[in-house]
């Protein structure tokens, strides 16, 4: 974190943040337009914003497991030459992963009408619908997993930029279909275009993964040490992470039956896109870096290495979290207002959910740091511990105050949840490194102090409605508070705030 150590990392971090934020800002644009379009209370928007999450919740475990089991093996059989023994290990993974998402896709097409019956209760008008969406978009799953194999394949190779763009083309989709045939063809045809979007991307990755000299070969080796190795670990990453997500499908069950199922999900779409894929790029970039280094039990650099990972993570998503909080409903409004069919309350019930999600995120950005880590050395039981605890605690908080707060009780039990479980997590993984220092605690509440005298500014300045138009506004209170954090990051001198603007750290 201190030096010029994790200054490449840190760069191409920025980089693949950029791209990422500007794919899915795209996706975003999309759903912002057919959430205007439909409006939130339509109740077929509402199923197919549930059947969605479907398939993106599959998509989130698969590409983890897939994505943080993968990388560390195959990272370490390039970085000690040997590249047979890798092309060996691909092959056995894509074969594997045909085999069980097939089968994944069979039981989802057939289990299609219980789920529906599950999650959506009595009360819902449109089951058929759901199951109609639903079995379109369940076939997406084998796409997803294509794409997670070869996003894995190119950030071992070193190549982040395209794997980081490619939901961009899905954006770009949704927004052509709207514009030439939304009147026309309503929500159904909403349907088949997030379809396509999800199937185009791993043709996108597929030229460059050609281009890197792999050709795929069948290989069904399940006695290879290496795939031995890979099952062992995926085991507990997909309880890990499919834990933390169910969490996503229980809300939005109980959503669906407040019929705010789009509100929900837009709200942490919104904090999906502006805060969590900065961590993500963060996580990606220096996950095979940690695992080479724990591989050559560098444990100096591997702690560096970390810290660097999560200075940088905290000093991008704290401000961000805040500033989306004190202009949630200004956002909102700007949003989800532009057409005229949102009610006040729906834009108060969007605004606030946002609000809670982004503040709850900031502790959810050191999980996905942490959990990098320890997949980085090969231990994924204790990531799944943690993740089960964040389930349960959620749920059973959902459970308690669903009756006293509503559907606010969703975002609440995960913002109760995630402080608990991942302060354990971290805590777990210090005592087994020892990466934090004074040194990095003093460039946490040195970012600390720069976002609060940033709050400041920046209510002091919404206040204000200088030009009484909204987004004018919204820009004025945004850049001024942006601009106090940076000039005070600068004077505390905070690594990070170097990397950004210099291109190395301090």
């Amino acid at each position: 974190m201190n030096g010029v150590k994790g200054s490449s990392e840190n760069n191409n971090a920025r980089d693949v943040a950029a791209i990422s934020l500007g794919g899915r800002f795209l996706t975003f644009l999309g759903r912002t337009m057919y959430i205007g379009w439909f409006g939130t209370a339509n109740q077929l928007l509402n199923a197919f914003t549930f059947a969605l999450r479907v398939p993106n919740v599959i998509f989130t475990v698969l590409g983890a497991a897939l994505g943080t089991v993968m990388i560390p093996i195959y990272s370490s059989l390039l970085a000690e030459k040997k590249e047979a023994e890798a092309k060996r290990f691909i092959d056995n993974v894509i074969t594997i992963s045909i085999i069980l998402l097939g089968l994944l896709v069979a039981v989802g097409l057939a289990g299609a009408p219980l789920l529906a019956r599950v999650v959506a209760g009595a009360d819902f008008e449109n089951p058929e619908y759901l199951i109609f969406v639903l079995r379109v978009l369940i076939p997406a799953v084998m796409f997803f997993g294509f794409g997670a194999i070869f996003q894995g394949i190119l950030h071992s190779h070193g190549i982040f930029r395209l794997p980081a763009f490619v939901t961009a083309p899905g954006g770009i989709i949704l927004i052509l279909y709207l514009i030439l045939f939304g009147n026309r063809f309503g929500v159904t045809g909403l349907v088949f275009a997030a379809a396509l979007g999800i199937f185009m991307q791993p043709f996108i990755m597929l030229p460059a993964v050609h281009k890197l000299g792999y050709r795929y070969r069948f290989s069904l080796n399940l006695r290879d040490k290496n795939v031995r190795a890979a099952g062992r670990l995926c085991v507990p990453v997909l309880i890990s992470v499919a834990s933390y997500q169910f969490h996503f499908i229980f809300g939005q069950s109980v959503a669906l039956r407040f019929n705010t199922t789009a509100v929900m999900d837009y709200s942490q779409e919104i904090v999906q896109v502006f805060i969590l894929t900065i961590v993500y790029a963060i996580a990606a970039v220096y996950l095979p870096k940690l695992s080479v280094q724990w591989a050559k039990a560098d444990m100096g650099g591997f702690n560096e290495s970390l810290r660097s990972a999560m200075g940088y993570t905290f000093f991008l998503v704290l401000p961000a979290a805040v500033g989306f909080f004190i202009l949630r409903f200004e956002i909102m409004e700007f949003l989800l207002g532009w057409q005229g069919q949102e009610s006040y309350e729906s834009i108060q019930l969007a605004g606030n959910m946002m609000g809670l999600y982004a503040v709850a995120v900031v502790v959810i950005s050191f999980k996905e740091v942490a959990d990098r880590a320890f997949y980085s050395g090969k231990d994924s039981k204790t990531p799944a511990i943690f993740g089960v605890v964040i389930m349960v605690i959620n749920i059973l908080v959902t459970i308690l105050l669903i009756s006293r707060i509503g559907v606010y009780a969703m975002p609440v039990a995960y913002g109760v949840a995630a402080v608990i479980g991942c302060s354990g997590l971290v805590l777990r993984l210090h005592l087994r490194t020892g990466f934090i220092d004074f040194r990095f605690l003093r460039e946490l509440f040195k970012v600390v102090v720069a976002v609060l005298l940033m709050a400041v500014v920046a209510f002091y300045a919404r206040g204000l409605r200088l030009t009484g138009v909204l987004i004018v506004d919204m820009v004025v209170t945004a850049m001024s508070g942006a601009a106090v954090y940076f000039a005070v990051a600068w004077a505390l001198k905070v690594s990070a705030v170097f990397a950004v603007f210099k291109g190395r750290a301090k």
